[in-house]
């Protein structure tokens, strides 16, 4: 069961889409057609990777917390959220030790999302006990030594 995607989460698309196609029409009116087909699709990309329609890496919350540790990130993030897909790009491909739970398909990530602070804290990284939110690439990897360092210990 997925959670409702909230209107917002449609704003920067739409803009994206209109601006883009607004462009590409002017540019297609002045006589720059192949410019304009370029402008035109190029905005439907942008439109399309800033969606909620864009699935991601994904994985139930439930899933993920049973892998809790401080050896294991989980990662709560939303499409279209500029500070998640840095964290995306930085951070790529699958791998064992991190869970991406998008919290627009997981009602229970929403729910866990709202109670550490809402949208605005996206990305939420969670190692071990410890919970970063607005999390940058730097600070996940704080995050991840810290609960290496701790595993150690223990």
């Amino acid at each position: 069961m997925s959670a409702r995607v909230p209107a917002r989460a449609w704003l920067r698309p739409a803009l994206l889409l209109l601006g883009g196609l607004a462009v590409a029409a002017l540019l297609i009116f002045t006589g720059q057609g192949f410019a304009g087909i370029l402008v035109a699709a190029f905005a439907l990309l942008l439109a399309y990777w800033t969606s909620p329609l864009r699935r991601g890496q994904h994985v139930p919350l439930a899933t993920a917390l049973a892998h809790r540790g401080d050896d294991h990130a989980i990662i709560l993030w939303a499409p279209g959220d500029p500070m998640s897909a840095r964290l995306q790009t930085a951070i790529r491909g699958e791998r064992p030790d991190v869970s991406w739970v998008n919290v627009l398909r997981d009602e229970a990530a929403e729910e866990f999302c709202m109670a550490n602070g809402g949208h605005g804290a996206l990305p939420m990284v969670v190692v071990g006990d410890a919970i970063v939110r607005r999390a940058t690439v730097g600070q996940y990897l704080d995050a991840r030594a810290d609960g290496e360092e701790r595993a150690a210990a223990e």
